[in-house]
């Protein structure tokens, strides 16, 4: 009999594996593959989600020779897929001639929104909430001591249920991916916020769409380090990228391949990260390259990447996971703003190296 969610919460993770092994009828090998043989231990992942049994393992590989802000550095990935840290290498050296990768980002807020509804008089209702923002904001500081929601903005939105009144909270999370302290903050504000406006607060969440918290990586290919015709055809390639959302959406798959993997090894949250770049892409209307490439007059070969990149050192798993401190040991990031620079990096560096495949030998495996 399977057992009952109620049952199985107030069972530890051995009990747990356990009872589906008598359940299910599991031999001892299967269980034994879901058990752990280092790094994270069953006790603390059963601290951080419902119902643990056990751990699936992903290989963890470093990819050597990245140069990012004159500083060397060694990534680690997490990936079941052969190739994407050899593709990382490789798109790394082929920019280290020119001095590696220039990264920056433009800082850590998150957005956190409420969503209003039934207002009667919208601008009245716009007026009075940023009139009263000192006290908005002070409500909302009561939540953390370390991270500082520090603005409030309102705007007007049509949509099938009518028009909205939205409510942007401006919140400062530092070294922090952000997410919990932002929900905790727009949850303790909405009631406040809805009695201000005089209608009905309904969803107060963070955004994922983190357009306050975005990295720009640009890397330079010099004449020479590829054949002429292979960087007329990463150009083209870039081009046809920009031209038609089908091949931007495996374009950016290129990006994501650098970016998912480390944000796996360091525990971060890989599907905040990615909704927020697609829906980045897709901000003009048109679904876009996060990257895109083209040659200057000296016929070098330019690369540049924007993305947004809502990541932490501290806080929610990353504090938990042992495998996720070494990672971060390794790649020697201290602060939010150096793992995002190395992340995008990653990025960029393995859509560079996919481009080049596919205009040469292609991506295939050949017999």
């Amino acid at each position: 009999m399977v057992p009952t969610s109620s049952r199985f919460s107030d069972l530890n993770p051995s009990e747990r594996l356990d009872l589906l092994r008598k359940v299910l009828g599991l031999t001892e090998e299967e269980a034994e593959t879901l058990r752990p043989t280092g790094g994270l231990r069953l006790d603390l992942a059963d601290g951080m989600i419902e119902n643990v049994i056990g751990l699936v393992s992903i290989p963890v590989g470093i990819a050597s020779g990245f140069l990012i802000n004159g500083r060397e550095c060694l990534v680690p990935m997490a990936t079941e897929q052969r190739s994407v840290i050899a593709m990382a290498e490789m798109g790394a050296s082929l920019v280290r001639g020119s001095g590696g990768f220039k990264a920056e980002s433009t800082g850590s807020t998150m957005i956190g929104q409420i969503q209003l509804m039934n207002i009667q008089d919208f601008e009245g209702a716009r007026m009075n909430i940023i009139a009263r923002k000192e006290e908005i904001l002070g409500l909302a500081n009561t939540q953390s001591r370390t991270r500082t929601a520090f603005d409030v903005e309102t705007r007007t939105l049509e949509s099938a249920v009518g028009p909205l009144l939205i409510v942007e909270l401006l919140v400062d999370v530092r070294d922090s991916m952000g997410a919990n302290v932002v929900n905790s903050m727009v949850e303790a504000v909405s009631p406040l916020v809805a009695s201000i406006s005089g209608g009905r607060a309904n969803v107060g969440v963070l955004s994922n769409l983190a357009t306050r918290r975005i990295v720009r990586v640009e890397a330079t290919v010099e004449m020479g380090a590829l054949r002429g015709d292979i960087v007329e055809g990463v150009v083209e390639a870039s081009s046809f990228a920009s031209a038609d959302p089908y091949r931007a959406a495996t374009h950016n798959k290129g990006v994501m391949n650098g970016v998912t993997a480390v944000l796996a090894a360091t525990s971060n949250d890989t599907r905040a990260v990615e909704a927020g770049a697609h829906a980045y892409a897709s901000l003009t209307g048109r679904y876009l390259p996060l990257s895109t490439w083209h040659k200057d007059d000296e016929s070098n070969l330019l690369g540049e990447l924007v993305m947004p990149m809502q990541v932490g050192v501290v806080g929610g798993s990353i504090s938990t996971h042992p495998t996720a401190k070494t990672a971060l040991k390794i790649l020697g990031a201290k602060t939010a703003q150096e793992l995002e620079e190395v992340i995008a990096s990653a990025g960029l560096a393995s859509n560079l190296a996919a481009l080049v495949a596919l205009v040469s030998e292609g991506i295939t495996s050949k017999p």
